[in-house]
């Protein structure tokens, strides 16, 4: 009688362990929309992310016209979308957004010869609601 109860609750652990695998797999694979933008001047080249954390990106655009805007859909809990830009040698202003499912994410600027701004933000899909 003693080794049933130990039975009873590796099963009970098992099937634990399975409802939370399969509730991170849900969340892990559930996608989020990410806008990416740029304004400013004088932007030399933008680079963001486009994957996922099993297949992961990164697209540049040489020379952007701005304000430029693009949106992708991502989905991982560990995925991190990300944004950067570089000024020219003349220098200028820019900022970088990231804003995620409607709501900014992440913020920044770049200001004078070769400065640069880095945006990078967390996924929302480890977070419930």
């Amino acid at each position: 009688m003693g080794i049933v109860f130990p039975c009873v609750l590796l099963v009970g652990c098992s099937t634990a362990e399975k409802a939370s695998r399969d509730e991170f797999e849900k969340l892990d694979n559930k996608p989020f929309e990410v806008v990416y933008e740029v304004t400013g001047s004088a932007v030399k080249d933008i680079a963001y992310g486009t994957g996922d954390q099993k297949n992961e990106a990164t697209e540049t655009v040489e020379a952007p016209a701005l304000p430029w805007k693009k949106k992708v859909t991502m989905k991982g809990v560990a995925t991190a979308p990300s944004l950067s830009l570089i000024l020219g040698e003349k220098g200028g202003e820019a900022r970088c957004v990231i804003t995620i499912n409607g709501k900014e994410a992440k913020r920044a600027t770049a200001k004078g010869e070769f400065g640069t701004a880095t945006c990078v933000a967390a996924s929302p899909a480890g977070h419930a609601g």
